[in-house]
């Protein structure tokens, strides 16, 4: 989830569980860094690892077990903060940092990208696929009534927020269902693998793939509030196989940052041929078209070269896809070109 998004759903999980006595001011400093501070792994970097991003991300900073250690920390930064204000308690304020920290959380668990939440129990990256990672109608309203519980120190605005959270969250888990149901039922039989993801600030478009005669297919999925989904079918790729001859050799380095990929993505690869006669392994999960097999993210492979591994993405639009995309959220079907 962005950044915006976790600080207003922080800043409401927080001040909803201030203590009458705490000061307004600590609390909302303490919610709101311990809302932000799971994503302090996006420091972690290395000019030695391409794969330190997706390694990284969402790990043990976000995990259940360590998250009360982050609170601790925003906490004890409150309370130092306001060391001189009557009431800034480390006790009080920690119990705010927990729920803002809890907050986060959760709130990236519902999102596609996936969060280890077990993490040291399993490295399970759980993702509930509910929520899109950018999404202007849970955060505009989520943000305005932050601010009001910040402002009015009134605690039914911050619960109004974190309601309102979880509320658009359930829809998003019925819309998703309901996607799902509605992509199952037009192909008549479950396919080896299926997944059904949000697609950018919407809970009305999502993006189907499934595998199928080893190939990966594509498809934009419309579920409105009344009548029938539509369906709009995409583009194909091949099923990435590891032990297709173009994978670097059994014990190179780039044949384990392949493995490490893999795992990364729990499978879900593709492969096709680079412009440069190299082949790219790809995440069919993400795209930035529903219709597009095109991943977001892939590694670029030069056969005959064992220490070439690259990582690639792809935030390209071809011309006219923001016009297809607007036509597949309103729900009529937009061709490929």
């Amino acid at each position: 989830m962005d950044n915006v998004t976790h600080a207003a759903l922080g800043l409401c999980a927080g001040l909803a569980a201030r203590g009458r006595t705490l000061p307004l001011a600590a609390a909302a400093t303490a919610a709101l860094v311990a809302g932000e501070l799971p994503d302090i792994d996006l420091l972690i970097r290395s000019a030695d690892d391409p794969l330190v991003a997706f390694r990284w991300h969402r790990h043990f900073t976000h995990s259940l077990l360590l998250w009360p250690l982050l609170a601790a920390g925003a906490a004890g930064l409150a309370a130092w903060i306001f060391r001189r204000k009557e009431g800034a308690r480390f006790g009080p304020l920690y119990l705010v940092a927990l729920a803002a920290g809890l907050s986060h959380v959760l709130n990236d668990a519902c999102t596609s990208y996936g969060t280890m939440v077990l993490w040291p129990f399993s490295e399970a990256r759980v993702a509930w696929d509910c929520l899109p990672i950018i999404d202007l109608a849970l955060t505009a309203p989520l943000l305005a009534l932050g601010v009001a519980a910040w402002r009015s120190g009134n605690r039914a605005w911050a619960a109004a927020g974190v309601a309102w959270c979880v509320a658009y969250a359930g829809l998003g888990k019925l819309q998703r269902d309901r996607a799902e149901a509605a992509l199952l039922a037009e192909l008549g039989k479950r396919p080896a693998r299926l997944a059904v993801k949000p697609t950018v600030s919407n809970l009305v478009l999502w993006r189907g793939i499934w595998e199928m005669d080893g190939e990966w297919r594509t498809a934009a999925v419309h579920v409105g509030p009344f009548g029938a989904a539509t369906i709009s079918a995409g583009e194909t790729r091949r099923v990435w196989n590891p032990l297709d001859p173009r994978n670097p050799p059994a014990g190179s380095k780039a044949r384990a940052l392949l493995d490490d990929f893999n795992r990364f993505t729990g499978g879900w690869n593709s492969i096709e041929r680079a412009e440069d006669g190299g082949v790219l392994v790809g995440d069919i999960r993400f795209a930035m078209i529903p219709t597009r097999a095109s991943p977001l993210w892939a590694v670029h492979l030069k056969p005959g070269e064992p220490a070439h591994f690259e990582v690639r993405m792809d935030r390209r639009l071809r011309e006219g896809d923001w016009g297809r995309f607007g036509s597949l959220l309103l729900g009529r079907p937009a061709p490929l070109r």
